[in-house]
């Protein structure tokens, strides 16, 4: 590729990424910085006559700076039934197993677990979620955490969740008491997550907004499986090849 056709393939990523400030980038032949066509979105090089605004706003990702004029959706459209039913959607896209449950949850999750079987549970879920499970509960909490073997050991793990996203049909876990460590959730084969009404939102924006920036987040978007082998779909590659949701109304 010449470096002519290699600028003008370069200028027409920066135009159409909306970069500012030119969307500047360095020529590896000439280690020059050519300035921007005057057709490019944004301001390129000085004006005469014209106020100029010197702050190029955050950097962007290759390059360039983030237009921060642009209006992102923050609300979603979706409430009520439809919220509900989108998650599930979502859910069963990404070959989750979704139970919706009204009240009390106990005798769903009984029914998910081999009875007589060792799961493990975080130190903060509702003991009562567990009332109808006849096994052995191991609970992991700091400073009695499970070793690798002791987790892969465990038929099943159970936890609640922070967040769920409908749109993208995603569970977050935020490390508190009751979402468990991010281990816990990732080597035992099977998880039952239990998601509250209350906790379901429409949109990414509006899950961020009720997470904590600096949680130890874990986002879940169905069962672990990739592609990568011979392009066919495999599960449990990197977490959990099963994944039961409770959806509870309380």
């Amino acid at each position: 590729m010449t470096d002519t056709a290699r600028e003008e393939i370069l200028g027409r990523i920066n135009q159409a990424l909306g970069r500012r400030g030119g969307g500047e980038y360095v020529s590896s032949a000439s280690g020059t910085v050519p300035a921007a066509s005057s057709s490019a979105t944004g301001h390129a090089g000085s004006h005469e006559g014209t106020e100029e605004n010197t702050d190029p706003g955050p950097p962007a990702a290759g390059g360039g700076t983030v237009n921060q004029s642009a209006e992102y959706l923050r609300t979603g459209t979706h409430t009520g039934e439809d919220l509900i039913e989108l998650l599930i959607d979502r859910l069963e896209d990404y070959k989750a197993n979704v139970h919706r449950v009204s009240g009390d949850p106990a005798k769903t999750i009984a029914g998910l677990l081999d009875a007589g079987s060792t799961i493990v549970v975080p130190r903060g879920l509702d003991d009562s979620w567990l009332a109808s499970f006849t096994g052995e509960i191991s609970v992991d909490a700091p400073g009695q955490e499970l070793s690798i073997p002791e987790l892969d050991a465990q038929a099943a793990v159970v936890t609640a969740s922070a967040v769920a996203i409908a749109q993208t049909g995603t569970i977050v876990l935020d490390g508190s008491p009751e979402c468990g460590r991010r281990a816990i959730t990732l080597v035992p084969d099977h998880h039952v997550c239990i998601v509250r009404v209350a906790d379901i939102v429409d949109i990414v924006p509006e899950g961020i907004a009720r997470l904590t920036p600096d949680a130890a987040l874990t986002f879940i978007s169905g069962p672990s499986a990739t592609s990568d082998i011979e392009l066919k779909r495999v599960e449990g590659v990197h977490g959990p090849r099963t994944l039961d949701v409770v959806i509870v109304d309380s």
